[in-house]
């Protein structure tokens, strides 16, 4: 079977010691190299290290594009045919600008790309622009270049699949902690349906410590191919299997179900929207409680459990209540039924049915106001509780960060979503959308849980049910929600254009 191999120079990157890390790094490429490796991924600023005070501090050990580094690892690759893509600190000679950038060099010794960081270290580099050029093509496919954080942000890895990228590439200096990447690099993986391969580092820098810094590969469908650390310098080698020659990516599949028409206020500019209250006319924000219960729901209409369930294990009725999508035969009952809890319980119900154009969702208030949204409706549908606004959600949907963001930009304070299945990668994936400034509350038979946005460079916070008899529960303080913060350095034009 055909393969293609690639090399991540796992190196103890010392700071500010660069013609140490220059000695190192130059060896593990020629070893990566000659070992047979089609792609070598170096870490992120493997040059200099990672920390730094000041444009200052950095500046004597920037370098050009075409710095002498660079040229030397440009004859490692025409001598052995292989492709490098190579982190450093870079000084654009027309302007003395200084950048986080990674340089891309082909097999035959040229500069295929120099991509610079977008997610830039605010203290001494400059941002690089959304629509910079970030893929190249191979004998196997497109590939696309992003720098570690740049993962974090969904529609930042979106914008490298929107333009073709069957596998993607990222320089890291990302220690695990309070936000693992493995995790985030297999959700960017799977909502993509794209390979990924990371190269972290080892040793330590001027402010972390790097020895549990894991490099690793991702599947398209997030299985995790490769993963492992090391303080020490090393070079991992893994080989992602071809079909009929190329890298076989789920991108165009994956893509196919994105609906860009219901995307467009992601370009809105919040700037002014310091109090989304006001700003989006929505309801006063207060506490409100949310409870999923992971069961069918006609089976708990048939049997009667639903109000012992509730006084069990909620201690109080929730404000709003999340049960799984249902089968059911008689569509109308089954909406009856739910509409009719809700104003019994004086508790707002959401779940969701299947019909004629797939499942339907539901959101039944406690007033007994019934609303129905069919799942993929050209419109984006969001309900003003008493102290919050929800959306409805399908699960396909929420694999598209840029819906998500669209919702939080109009205002959405929690994403709701009903599903009749939902495994433990679909979890991380529909869990990292409160990223994108909203909650996220899902319930499947199986599995159903509630996040929270992360604070600072922390993990988003997340409640998970183990079962019917174990729903989940959680007091959102959506006061809390409306303090929202968005990433806006975004190719606009190429996440709505139609063509995608």
């Amino acid at each position: 079977m055909e393969r293609v191999t690639i090399a991540l120079v796992h190196a103890d990157i010392r700071h500010r010691d660069v013609a140490a890390n220059r000695r190192e790094l130059l060896n593990l490429n020629r070893e990566a190299a000659g070992n047979g490796a089609d792609i070598i991924v170096n870490t992120e600023l493997g040059l200099t290290g990672y920390s730094f005070r000041s444009r200052e501090d950095i500046a004597p050990l920037v370098e050009e594009y075409d710095g002498p580094v660079v040229q030397e690892l440009s004859l490692i690759a025409s001598r052995y045919g292989c492709y490098i893509v190579f982190g450093y600190a870079e000084k654009d000679a027309g302007t003395d600008i200084y950048y986080n950038a990674a340089a891309v060099i082909g097999p035959d010794g040229r500069l295929l790309l120099n991509y610079r960081k977008v997610t830039a270290e605010v203290r001494w580099a400059c941002a690089g622009s959304p629509g910079q050029p970030n893929t190249f093509d191979t004998p196997w496919g497109r590939i696309a270049v992003v720098i570690c954080s740049d993962t974090y942000y969904g529609s930042l890895a979106r914008m490298s699949a929107l333009r073709g990228a069957d596998l993607l590439l990222v320089p890291a200096n990302w220690p695990a902690g309070s936000l693992d990447p493995r995790e985030l690099w297999q959700v960017r993986a799977r909502e993509n349906g794209v390979y990924l391969a990371a190269c972290n580092r080892g040793g330590h820098d001027r402010t972390m410590s790097c020895e549990d810094a894991w490099s690793s590969v991702y599947s398209p469908d997030g299985e995790e191919l490769f993963a492992a650390s090391s303080c020490d310098s090393r070079v991992f080698s893994v080989q992602i299997s071809l079909e009929n020659g190329m890298i076989p990516s789920k991108r165009a599949r994956r893509l196919a179900s994105r609906t860009p028409a219901r995307y467009a206020p992601i370009y809105l500019d919040m700037r002014y929207a310091t109090d989304m209250t006001s700003y989006c006319n929505l309801p006063e924000p207060g506490p409100l409680t949310v409870t999923c219960l992971p069961a069918d729901p006609h089976d708990l209409f048939i049997q009667g459990r639903l109000d012992m369930l509730l006084d069990e294990h909620a201690g109080q009725r929730p404000d709003l209540l999340v049960l799984s999508a249902g089968e059911t035969a008689d569509r109308e009952r089954t909406v009856g039924l739910v509409s009719g809890m809700a104003s019994r319980l004086r508790v707002a119900v959401c779940t969701a049915i299947p019909g004629p154009e797939g499942f339907s969702m539901i959101c039944a208030e406690a007033s007994g106001q019934l609303h129905v949204v069919r799942e993929g409706c050209p419109e984006s549908v969001m309900i003003d509780l008493d102290k919050a606004r929800i959306a409805l959600a399908g699960r396909e949907e929420l694999y598209h960060p840029e819906y998500v963001t669209a919702l939080a930009k109009q205002g959405c304070d929690l994403v709701v979503c009903s599903t009749r299945s939902c495994n433990a990668l679909d979890r991380s994936v529909l869990g990292s959308r409160s990223i994108e400034q909203v909650a996220v509350a899902v319930c499947s038979p199986d599995n159903a849980f509630i996040c929270k946005p992360p604070i600072g460079h922390y993990r988003w916070e997340e409640v998970h049910a183990l079962s019917a008899s174990h729903p989940c529960t959680v007091e959102l303080d959506i006061s809390l929600l409306r303090n929202k913060h968005f990433y806006d350095r975004l190719e606009f034009d190429l996440l709505l254009g139609k063509q995608n």
